[in-house]
C-alpha cells in the first residue's frame, strides 16, 4: 500500500496540481536518504511539504535502447546469476556489461552498485561536468526516488562517527560545531527507524548504534574472522551495521501532506530582501519549462555536489557568489574517502554464503591492526563481501575506506562555458590526493595484500593505487557547518548564513569526514535540523518518536 501510495503522490502531481496545491510549508531538494527523511519529520509535524526530485518518472518511451539494456544488465547481475559463474569469471562478465554502457554513462558504470540498476544512474551526455586537467574525478550520481542508498547491491552500512572524528585531535581540520554527544540521541532517533542488523560491539573508537536485530555470524564468517584474529590478535572484526533503505517517502505520502514532484530540477534557490529563503525554481525534465515553488522553508538534500551547485547558481546582487557564498569557502574543502578495492575466489564453508544486500564484515580501523591500543590520527577500515559462485568456492570482495583530508584548493566551482541538456551550468571539478592519502592508499593495497593471504584468496584484481576521487562514492565538503560565518557556509543547525530558513543536511555540510560512510551521520544531521526548523516556526519534533517505519 506504502507503495502504491508514494507512486500516484509522484507520478502524477504535475505543474497544473502544484499550482492547484497553493504555497506549501515546506520545499524539500532530492529524494534519497536525507531527502526522504527531511519530508517524513516535516509532514509528521503538520506541515505541507512539496518533495522536487530530479529523477524521472520510469518510462520504457524515454531512451527504450538504455531501458531494455538496463533490464539486460540486472537480470546477469543479480546474486542468483553469480551462483552459477565461476568465480574467476565474474570481473570478465562485469566488464563486459560496463562495455554496454560506453555510450552514455561511462562514469556511472565505474560505481560497483551499477550493474543492478543502471537505468538509476544519469545520463554521462545529458548531466556533464567538467575536470581539472590531469585530475579525474569519478562523480557518480543516482536521479530516482531513494537516492543512491536505494540502488540494489549498495553497500548501506552505517556508522557513527566518533569524538576524534568531530573534533580531530591532529588540527589538520575544522572542528565541528557540536558539543560532545550532542548528535547522540539523533543517532538514536535515525537507528531506530532504520532497524540496524547489527552487534554492540564496544569499541572505544567506533561508538556503539542502537540495534533492533542482532546478527548471528555464520560459518564462513565465524572462519574468515578466526583467520584474521588469529594474525592480529589486536584488529577488531564485527559485523557490519546495516538496514534497507528507509521507506520516509512512502510514509509520507500517506499523509496526504507530501507533494512530490519527480522530473524537477532545481535551478535556482530564491531569497526575499530580508535575507528569508522563499522558494525555488525549477526546471520540468520532460517539457523544459522552468517552475517556481514557494515556501518559507526549504532543505537541500540533493546530494554533496549538486547542493553546492544549486547554492552557486542562487546568484543575486547581494549575493554574487551564490548563497553562502560570502564566506569565501563555498565550493571548497571537498572529500571523498580514499578508496582501494580488490577481489577474489577462496574456498567455501560447508554453509550457505548470505546474499543480503549490506551484510559483511567490517575491521574498523585495520591500520592499528599492530596496536596494543584505541588508534589515533587518521586511518582506514575494511570491508569484506562474501558471496557464493559456482564450484563450491566464495567470490570475496574487499573495500577499504580511508579518510581523505579536507584542502582549500579542492573544489568545485561553476563552469561558464558548458551547460547540460537543461540549460543549467555544470560543474567544474578541481580536486586530488596529497601525499598523506596517496600514502596511506599504498598501506590499504598491503593491508588488503596480507588479508587475501591470510583468508586463502586467489586475488582476481587489485589496486594498486588508489582509484580517482569520487570513486569511493561518498563526497562531502564544499558548504561546510561552522561557527563562524566568515569560515563556513551553514551555522551549527545547518542552517545557511545568508539565508535563513534554508537548511543543507547532505554530505555538503561536513568539515571532516571520518573513514566511516557518512550516511548515518547525515540522516542524523537531517533529524536534529528538522528539529530546529519546527521549533523556530512554533511547532517541535519529539525525540520519542523513534519507533521503525
Amino acid at each position: 500500500m506504502m507503495n502504491n501510495s508514494i507512486s500516484a503522490m509522484s507520478s502524477d502531481t504535475g505543474s497544473d496540481t502544484l499550482s492547484a496545491a497553493g504555497d506549501h510549508d515546506a520545499i524539500v531538494v532530492g529524494g534519497g536518504a536525507t531527502g526522504g527523511l527531511a519530508a517524513t519529520l516535516l509532514t509528521e509535524a503538520g506541515l505541507r511539504v512539496l518533495l522536487l526530485d530530479a529523477g524521472p518518472p520510469p518510462s520504457l518511451f524515454r531512451a527504450p535502447i538504455r531501458q531494455l539494456t538496463g533490464k539486460l544488465v540486472r537480470q546477469l547481475s543479480t546474486p542468483q546469476s553469480m551462483r552459477l559463474m565461476p568465480g574467476p569469471l565474474i570481473p570478465i562478465a562485469q566488464r563486459g556489461l560496463r562495455r554496454l554502457a560506453r555510450g552514455r554513462q561511462w562514469i556511472q558504470s565505474q560505481c560497483y552498485a551499477w550493474e543492478r540498476s543502471p537505468d538509476l544512474f544519469v545520463d554521462d551526455v545529458d548531466c556533464p561536468y567538467v575536470t581539472a586537467a590531469g585530475k579525474p574525478f569519478n562523480w557518480v550520481r543516482v536521479r530516482a526516488l531513494g537516492g543512491r542508498v536505494g540502488v540494489p547491491g549498495h553497500g548501506r552500512q552505517y556508522y557513527r562517527l566518533g569524538p576524534d572524528d568531530f573534533d580531530p585531535p591532529d588540527g589538520l581540520s575544522a572542528s565541528w560545531p557540536l558539543r560532545p554527544g550532542e548528535l547522540d540521541p539523533w543517532y538514536d532517533l535515525v537507528e531506530r527507524r532504520l532497524g540496524l542488523v547489527g552487534r554492540r560491539d564496544g569499541l572505544p573508537w567506533l561508538p556503539d548504534s542502537e540495534i533492533a536485530h542482532e546478527v548471528t555470524l555464520t560459518p564462513a564468517e565465524v572462519a574468515l574472522r578466526d583467520r584474521i584474529v588469529h594474525q592480529w590478535p589486536a584488529a577488531n572484526v564485527i559485523p557490519g551495521r546495516n538496514a534497507p533503505p528507509l521507506r520516509s517517502l512512502a510514509a509520507a505520502a500517506e499523509s496526504g501532506r507530501l507533494h512530490c514532484r519527480r522530473g524537477a530540477i532545481a535551478s535556482k534557490v530564491h531569497v526575499d530582501g530580508q535575507g528569508n529563503v522563499c522558494g525555488v525554481s525549477w526546471i520540468d525534465h520532460r517539457t523544459g519549462v522552468e517552475q517556481r515553488s514557494s515556501a518559507p522553508l526549504v532543505f537541500l538534500c540533493a546530494s554533496a555536489l549538486e547542493s553546492t551547485r544549486l547554492l552557486l547558481l542562487s546568484r543575486t546582487p547581494a549575493h554574487p557568489e551564490g548563497l553562502g557564498g560570502k564566506s569565501g569557502v563555498l565550493g571548497r574543502y571537498l572529500m571523498d574517502h580514499v578508496s582501494v578495492t580488490a577481489d577474489g575466489t577462496a574456498p567455501m564453508a560447508p554453509d550457505s554464503l548470505s546474499v543480503e544486500d549490506g551484510r559483511c564484515l567490517f575491521l574498523p580501523r585495520f591500520d592499528a591492526r599492530n596496536s596494543g591500543g584505541p588508534p589515533r590520527g587518521r586511518g582506514f577500515g575494511v570491508q569484506l563481501f562474501q558471496f557464493p559462485v559456482a564450484g563450491g568456492r566464495s567470490y570475496v570482495v574487499a573495500g577499504s575506506f580511508a579518510e581523505m583530508l579536507p584542502r582549500r584548493e579542492n573544489r568545485v566551482t561553476l563552469d561558464p562555458s558548458r551547460r547540460d541538456a537543461w540549460g543549467i551550468p555544470v560543474l567544474a571539478i578541481d580536486c586530488a590526493y596529497g601525499d598523506a592519502e596517496m600514502g596511506r592508499g599504498r598501506d590499504q593495497t598491503a593491508a588488503l595484500r596480507e588479508l587475501a593471504r591470510i583468508a586463502q584468496v586467489d586475488l582476481n584484481s587489485i589496486d594498486e593505487s588508489p582509484r580517482p576521487p569520487g570513486s569511493a562514492f561518498h563526497e562531502c565538503g564544499t558548504a561546510r557547518m561552522g561557527r563562524d560565518p566568515a569560515e563556513s557556509v551553514l551555522d551549527a543547525n545547518n542552517e545557511c548564513w545568508d539565508a535563513r530558513g534554508l537548511y543543507v543536511t547532505d554530505g555538503a555540510c561536513f568539515p571532516s569526514q571520518g573513514y566511516q560512510n557518512p550516511t548515518l551521520t547525515m540522516l542524523a544531521l537531517t533529524a536534529r535540523a528538522c528539529r530546529h526548523a519546527l521549533t523556530k516556526s512554533g511547532r517541535d519534533l519529539s525525540v520519542t518518536n523513534t519507533a521503525p517505519d
